[in-house]
């Protein structure tokens, strides 16, 4: 038996130990307690719908801080397997049974080297939602996000004073995060000394932080969720959806949520039961970007015009409701070196030290998911850099669920048949991109998937803004600071794109011009996975669908609280930043049931 052999054996055998010790382990007895009987007559103070971020925070602490009140937890799916313990296994999760799995519209000005030009759109399914799919980087918030909401949008009372205290507790809660040091890697290496290089630029360097504890995931479900279903005013409905949300009007302009229309499939006959819960002081949605407009759209809360194409009885007019979708799109750059060992290839992963490694202290390459940095440009040009250190790209993996055609897979990471490659991805992004989308419906059924139209580049602004990120990446490339790592731009060599470039002089001098990077970009860009806006924030119902208390405008006792009342983009992952928004609108309801017993 070959050294190498004996060393792949090794691993294995190892790996199944990780697996027993680790993962399964821990499951049993995982179960989720005060789990309902679906049945009618049921009523409770609050219904908190969807168990992903906010979701887990604002059901834990309204049974934490109202130990008095019912709370009802209705979520789509039930609990996570075992790969969503493992950091560097979160990719394993999508287009499994905890992904609602959903596809893009096929998007016009982006997308064209993917299949039928359609992005795929991961979203949790299931106790902890998409906190458990995704890579689990921590971002503080950028300050003059929350200014633009304030100066652009009217929101007053959502200036950085305002929300700091609450990313602060995010921070507390999250105190264990693991940070990648600048001794990681050679990568991390030279990234650090990038810092002093750049130093007159008005750049912003960040290790990449992660909610990892241990070396596994640790997010809402397990800071939240899971101390809060211990509780007895916790009651849970899973595998569940909210079909319709039934109001009553109080007068012309006011209405409140008095019952909610609740569908469980019975997985033995396959048949739907459908009942009604009553609710006697708070709805509140927490179903994501795609799925809470959705949830208004197929209750009759929207615009007319759609209703009537689809001949749903309209309860109230709001106008904005699936509007104003915003992501981030990427470029993601394959760079190759020549050093041996600072990267997350198969031999790296297959090495028994690096698995030892992980299984005594939790860390090396499978305890976190490979981004080792970040470089954030001055906000006025709002643009970032995220260093992937990936060298050997998995196509089987990747492709699937990146939904790329295999040809501009290829293009993008040329040295997809090397496992032993060496190299990263530096990704480049347009922070505050200013394309805006849409998320509506094609029949009035929850249990149907949304039609989601990102609308990627639609504006010229978002090329330019990350064509001057594609150039900064080029100028960390060329720094003093990588220079030992003999680094290698390979520039996709897209047919569509051949009459712009890459030519020979291109990988040299690594200037490619502008229109082949727009075509590049508008070929293989991806979305991050960062919806927002389609409940946006504002004023009033002719701006906005909710107030800034989360409160959807006509409609007393229904709020939103989830990425989809961003008004714009947030300039980084925005999962903790969510996490503040809903602990700020826990804190509101809270606040606000406590004046109405002082009455």
């Amino acid at each position: 038996m070959h050294f190498q052999q004996i060393l792949s054996l090794g691993a294995i055998i190892i790996a199944l130990l990780a697996f027993l010790w680790f993962v399964f382990v821990p499951l049993f007895g995982e179960s989720t307690p005060n789990e309902l009987t679906p049945q009618a007559g049921y009523a409770f103070d609050y219904v908190v719908v969807g168990a992903g971020t906010a979701g887990s925070v604002v059901a834990s602490l309204l049974t934490k801080h109202s130990p008095s009140s019912s709370v009802l937890l209705i979520e789509a799916g039930e609990s996570f397997g075992v790969l969503s313990k493992i950091p560097l296994l979160a990719t394993f999760q999508q287009k499994g049974l905890n992904d609602w799995g959903f596809l893009s519209e096929p998007q016009v000005y982006s997308s064209r080297g993917l299949v039928e030009q359609r992005q795929y759109l991961p979203r949790g399914k299931g106790l902890g939602g998409s906190s458990m799919l995704n890579y689990m980087l921590h971002f503080d918030g950028e300050p003059r996000d929350f200014e633009r909401w304030a100066t652009r949008h009217n929101l007053s009372d959502w200036r950085w004073k305002d929300i700091r205290p609450f990313l602060t507790a995010v921070r507390t809660q999250t105190h264990s995060l693991l940070e990648i040091s600048p001794d990681y890697s050679k990568i991390t290496e030279a990234l650090h000394k990038t810092r002093k290089e750049f130093s007159k630029r008005n750049w912003r360097f960040r290790r990449a932080r992660y909610t990892i504890k241990n070396g596994l995931r640790y997010n809402v479900y397990h800071q939240f969720l899971q101390p809060a279903l211990k509780r007895r005013n916790l009651y849970t409905l899973t595998n569940a959806y909210l079909k319709r949300l039934n109001l009553e009007y109080i007068d012309e302009e006011r209405s409140e949520v008095k019952t909610i229309l609740v569908g469980v499939m019975d997985t033995k006959n396959r048949e739907e039961y459908v009942f009604s819960v009553d609710v006697r002081c708070e709805v509140i949605l927490s179903a994501g970007a795609y799925q809470s407009p959705q949830i208004l759209l197929a209750s009759g809360i929207g615009d007319a015009s759609l209703f009537e194409e689809l001949d749903i009885r309209q309860q109230l007019q709001l106008p904005l409701v699936g509007e104003n979708l915003h992501d981030h799109l990427n470029l993601p750059l394959f760079v190759s070196i020549d050093t041996v060992g600072p990267t997350l290839n198969q031999r790296a992963l297959l090495n028994p030290i690096q698995i030892l490694n992980y299984l005594v202290n939790g860390y090396g390459h499978l305890g976190n998911f490979g981004v080792l940095g970040h470089i954030d440009s001055s906000y006025e040009e709002s643009f970032g850099l995220t260093f992937f250190g990936v060298g050997a790209v998995d196509e089987s993996a990747l492709m699937s669920i990146s939904n790329f055609n295999r040809e501009y897979f290829r293009a993008l990471f040329p040295r997809y048949h090397n496992s032993t490659q060496e190299g990263f991805v530096l990704i480049s992004t347009c922070l505050q991109p200013k394309s805006r989308g849409t998320v509506s419906i094609g029949v009035p059924n929850t249990r149907w998937k949304p039609i989601i139209d990102p609308n990627y580049l639609r504006e010229a602004s978002d090329v330019d803004c990350t064509i001057r990120a594609i150039r900064a990446a080029v100028e960390v490339v060329k720094s003093e600071s990588f220079a030992a790592l003999h680094p290698r731009i390979h520039w996709p060599k897209i047919p569509e794109c051949k009459k712009y470039g890459p030519t020979e002089r291109d990988f040299v001098d690594n200037m490619p011009n502008d229109r082949y990077l727009e075509c590049v970009l508008r070929y293989v860009g991806l979305g991050s996975h960062h919806p927002g806006g389609t409940c946006v924030m504002g004023t009033a119902a002719n701006n906005s669908v909710v107030n800034s208390q989360f409160k959807v405008h006509g409609v007393d006792n229904l709020r939103i609280i989830d990425a989809s009342v961003l008004p714009t983009p947030i300039s980084g992952n925005p999962n903790s930043v969510i996490i503040g928004m809903a602990i700020r609108g826990a804190t509101m309801i809270l606040q606000r049931e406590k004046l109405k017993k002082k009455k």
